[in-house]
């Protein structure tokens, strides 16, 4: 596991109040270097993971957020969590975080396969110099001003006797500014994908604490050829051959790793063999919060849902179905008035949604490992769970489907068979995973 340290600088401000007089306590060094403060730049886990790839890339002669010459694409995304390192329920919020990244890093995937853009944008102008009065304009309003007048000063004395204040009722009455000068300007761009990814695979993740509450996720993803062929297969569940091999040499690897080296384990990895042998693992995990009592119920209720965010990744790694849009709008406007004031308005409004339509799967997997650990950065107990899919899973899956339906059927002959169903301090930066699988 590759670990880079974020410097951080700490300014340790102690002022020493003894009777002093407050003019010379601003003078102080100490209050003089809280008075140009400038907001630290931090490079964040998605910074050293970009980094970190770039290189690897680089000697491999593929780049990023583009499709190499073998097929492969990587994709690197991040998201932040919404519960800070040191509160409870963080642990769910980190995980949280990374399926956010993975959907994002997904739907940049897409992106590359082409994205419908609609866009407008316009802008409107206007100067109006105006001096003294138009008297043919005063004549024709003469009479309305004095209905007008009547009316006003009716309708004020009705408020004031509701108990309106005269300031209130002194602000409706002032007429709207005019304006000598005008300028509006207003854009929309809107972005739409969708489409079908499969084979999409993390081979490495980054986080760490930047302080502030600031505990962000990044994640790098990959697609291939040989992936969505893998994906082909698992989901065909055995309507092709399979190439049986010994994959025992990749699974004590898993089960040799560290708990460490397992917390920073997100989504699906694809593992291959010297023999073309390959196999699937899927990683869950979930925070076990200490209770008073029945601590041990609460740990396997934790691994009970670790399992299924485990199959879950393994069944997004051979499809999901994905909706994205993303849209900007932007407004600005400009009022220069006749008595020399001036008005100034601003909007930027940007909107970003991803969703993973729900599908159904058949999928046999195995339970590879059960593991428990803390978090390095909060310290809260974590339940995880490996899981694997082989092809050797799917052919005894298929066999034991077989044989069920079967003696079912010897049982009773009379019986119609049956229908199948449809399928806040700043800490170390981690990064997970290893350079073979990128």
């Amino acid at each position: 596991m590759k670990k880079i340290i974020l410097l951080s600088v700490l300014i340790s401000i102690t002022i020493v109040v003894n009777a002093q007089n407050p003019a010379d306590l601003a003078k102080s060094q100490s209050v003089q270097e809280t008075q140009d403060v400038e907001t630290e730049m931090v490079e964040y886990p998605e910074d050293v993971l970009r980094n970190t790839i770039t290189s690897v890339l680089d000697r491999k002669g593929k780049m990023l957020s583009t499709i190499n010459d073998d097929g492969s694409i990587y994709v690197i995304a991040s998201a932040t969590t919404a519960r800070p390192s040191n509160m409870t329920g963080f642990v769910n919020s980190r995980d949280v975080a990374y399926n956010i990244a993975e959907l994002t890093a997904k739907m940049e995937l897409l992106r590359m396969a082409g994205e419908q853009i609609s866009s407008g944008r316009g802008f409107t102008m206007l100067e109006e110099i105006v001096e003294g009065d138009d008297p043919d304009a005063k004549i024709k309003a003469s009479r309305l001003e004095k209905a007008g007048r009547i009316v006003d000063e009716s309708l004020d004395k009705a408020l004031e006797y509701l108990g309106v204040s005269d300031s209130e009722i002194e602000d409706m009455n002032q007429s709207q500014k005019k304006a000598s000068y005008e300028q509006n300007y207003n854009q929309s761009i809107k972005s739409l994908v969708a489409g079908m990814v499969k084979g999409c695979a993390v081979v490495m993740v980054a986080e760490g604490d930047a302080g502030g509450d600031d505990y962000q996720i990044a994640v790098c993803l990959k697609y291939s050829p040989e992936y969505q062929s893998l994906a082909a297969l698992i989901k065909n569940n055995g309507d092709f051959q399979y190439q049986i091999s010994d994959m025992n040499d990749v699974v004590e690897k898993i089960n040799n790793m560290p708990e460490s080296k397992l917390v920073g384990k997100f989504g699906a990895l694809v593992k291959f063999n010297s023999e073309g042998g390959m196999i699937v693992f899927g990683f869950g995990q979930q925070e076990v919060r200490t209770t008073s009592s029945r601590q041990s119920a609460a740990f396997s209720r934790a691994y009970s849902q670790a399992r299924l965010k485990a199959v879950n990744n393994i069944k997004n790694f051979v499809a999901e179905d994905i909706v994205a849009q993303e849209s900007m709008e932007s407004v600005e406007k400009l009022r220069e008035y006749d008595d020399g004031t001036n008005a100034y308005f601003s909007r930027q409004k940007w909107e970003q949604a991803v969703k993973s339509k729900e599908s159904t799967l058949n999928l046999p997997t195995h339970e590879v490992r059960k593991w428990k650990s803390k978090h390095p950065v909060s310290g809260h107990n974590i339940a995880g769970v490996v899981v694997a899919w082989t092809p050797a899973d799917a052919k005894r899956s298929k066999e034991l489907n077989n044989q069920l339906n079967s003696s079912k059927q010897g049982d009773d002959k009379t019986k119609k068979p049956a229908v199948p169903r449809k399928q806040t301090e700043k800490s170390k930066i981690t990064i997970s995973g290893e350079e073979e699988d990128i």
